[in-house]
């Protein structure tokens, strides 16, 4: 699938928004690895140190529980954080391109 640039700004903004991140916690990207790398580091910090706050995210950007635990199941412990960004920029890449096309 081709990602357009507007789409991966407005999928670092959805993020920000779901997170509760300021600009200096998550800056806008775009390019999808430079995003993803940013993310995976701020996703092994909250699951060393503030699980909570990680767990309430994926409920509001609507993750399944399953893909969730699927991610923290199957991953080496060196990959969870990756794959769990990874997780998190396709849903809002789906809800990004889902309102683009309804709008």
């Amino acid at each position: 699938m081709l990602v357009k640039t507007d789409d991966i700004v407005a999928v670092s903004s959805l993020i920000r928004n779901d997170f509760g991140f300021d600009s200096t916690e998550l800056t806008h990207h775009n390019i999808l690895s430079d995003l993803k790398e940013q993310l995976t580091k701020i996703i092994s910090f909250l699951l060393d140190k503030d699980l909570q706050r990680l767990l309430n995210a994926m409920y509001r950007i609507d993750i399944s529980e399953q893909k969730f635990k699927e991610a923290l199941a199957i991953n080496p412990p060196s990959e969870v954080a990756s794959a769990i960004a990874q997780l998190i920029i396709d849903r809002e890449l789906q809800k990004v391109i889902t309102r683009r096309k309804y709008s």
